[in-house]
C-alpha cells in the first residue's frame, strides 16, 4: 500500500510546472510545496492505474493532514512571512499534528479505504477534523500529466516497475 500525506489547501490551488520541475531556474518555497503535494496525489492515481492494469496487486491512496501545527511553515517560508504569521496569529486554526495524523493512519489501516481514493479532514474546510474520502483537486486527475510525472519520475529515479 502507497500512502502519501497531501496538504490540500496548496494542492489544490498547485500545477505542475514541467518546464522547471525541480525549481532550478525559480525557487518560490510555498510554490515548490504546493507543486510537490500536487505531484503526490497525481502519482499515487497514477500508480493505482499502472497497478490495476498491470495487475500488481498493490494498492495505492492519497491522503492529507488538513491543517497541523508543525514548524513546517515556520521553518520553510519564515515566522516574518504571511504563512509564518497566520500560523502564529491564528493557531487556533491548526489542528495538533497527532489530528493531521489520522487520514494517513485511516487510509493505510482501515480495510474500508478504497484504492485510488483521497482522504482527509471532514471539518472546517476540510483543514481539521476526522478522516472522510474526499474529492481530489481537479489538477489532480489530468491522466495525461500524471503520465507525464511518471515517466519523468522514472527517468530521473532510474526506477523501472516493468
Amino acid at each position: 500500500m502507497h500512502i502519501i500525506g497531501i496538504w490540500t489547501l496548496l494542492g489544490s490551488i498547485a500545477a505542475i510546472d514541467f518546464d522547471d520541475l525541480r525549481a532550478e531556474r525559480s525557487y518560490k518555497p510555498m510554490r515548490v510545496y504546493g507543486q510537490s503535494k500536487l505531484a503526490c496525489i497525481m502519482f499515487a492515481f497514477e500508480m493505482s492505474r499502472r497497478s490495476k492494469a498491470a495487475g500488481w496487486g498493490v494498492q495505492n491512496l492519497a491522503a492529507h493532514p488538513g491543517i497541523t501545527r508543525t514548524n513546517l511553515i515556520v521553518n520553510g517560508s519564515g515566522r516574518s512571512s504571511l504563512p509564518g504569521m497566520l500560523r502564529r496569529f491564528l493557531s487556533f486554526l491548526f489542528q495538533p499534528a497527532s489530528q493531521g495524523a489520522l487520514p494517513t493512519l485511516y487510509a493505510g489501516t482501515d480495510p474500508m479505504a478504497r484504492d485510488g481514493a483521497y482522504y482527509g479532514p471532514d471539518g472546517m474546510g476540510r483543514m481539521r477534523g476526522y478522516p472522510v474520502e474526499e474529492t481530489p483537486p481537479r489538477q489532480a486527475l489530468n491522466s495525461g500529466a500524471a503520465a507525464r510525472l511518471w515517466d519523468i519520475s522514472l527517468e530521473i529515479t532510474g526506477a523501472n516497475f516493468a
